[in-house]
């Protein structure tokens, strides 16, 4: 497989591999992890391996194709990885400056992209905007953009999907949420193919993502295993809250 793909292409692969929820960018993929792509892929492939079909429910076929689906993106995204990990954007843009990791007074723990991390380089001058707490720990020079970036990843790919949840209400059943799936565009968002062709209101999508939100763990909840004490981490949320609140947009 050739490893030089477009962003389009890899933006496609990722909604496959990390879901329609994740908000893809440049930035996400150029620090995209060999280790964060094989742990989405260990994810969904519990989901989909055709293997499983009878334990979960669904039909053969259609888990066979789904499962051929996420292992080609698998596959894409691994190939445009070079040796030291960074994706492979046609060499469009430079590298960002390396820098050796400061996470400041939170424990250090050894570095598992070491040569590759990125800590913001402009530390001290955070944005005059509100942020939420893993951008201002980013910005703060606490974390690194790859440790923010797998978080996110993490969090998106454990909190319960929509679908499910409209399964679990009542909205749909198990074969309507079948075949959404199946039909979507990888790109569009289960909640937004449902609510366009009437399968639930886009009240009953807002009252979903609202309960979704609430069910899904917090970003402290993995800043904790990353390291961080909780008096560290609560004295840190107390220093966002204050940044928020003076603020200007």
């Amino acid at each position: 497989m050739n490893q030089y793909c477009t962003a389009s292409e890899l933006f496609d692969a990722c909604g496959v591999l990390f879901g329609p929820e994740v908000e893809v960018s440049i930035d996400f993929l150029k620090y995209l992890q060999p280790s964060g792509i094989k742990d989405a892929y260990r994810c969904q492939a519990f989901k989909t391996h055709p293997d499983r079909a009878a334990a979960l429910g669904q039909d053969e076929e259609f888990l066979n194709d789904r499962f051929k689906t996420l292992t080609q993106a698998y596959e894409r995204l691994i190939a445009a990885i070079k040796g030291d990990g960074r994706v492979l954007m046609q060499q469009s843009k430079p590298q960002p400056p390396k820098r050796r990791p400061e996470y400041g007074k939170p424990p250090k723990k050894p570095n598992p992209y070491p040569g590759n991390d990125h800590f913001y380089s402009n530390k001290g001058n955070v944005p005059e905007r509100k942020l939420l707490i893993g951008q201002y720990l980013y910005y703060s020079g606490y974390i690194s953009w790859n440790t923010l970036i797998e978080i996110i990843v993490r969090q998106r790919i454990e909190r319960p999907p929509i679908g499910q949840l409209a399964v679990n209400w009542g909205l749909i059943d198990s074969d309507q949420l079948q075949y959404i799936l199946a039909n979507r565009k990888f790109s569009e968002k289960f909640g937004d193919y449902a609510v366009r062709n009437k399968y639930f209101t886009q009240r009953n999508l807002l009252a979903l993502l609202y309960k979704q939100k609430k069910l899904q763990r917090p970003i402290g909840h993995y800043l904790l295993q990353y390291g961080f004490r909780p008096d560290v981490l609560e004295r840190l949320v107390k220093k966002q809250k204050i940044h928020n609140r003076s603020a200007t947009f």
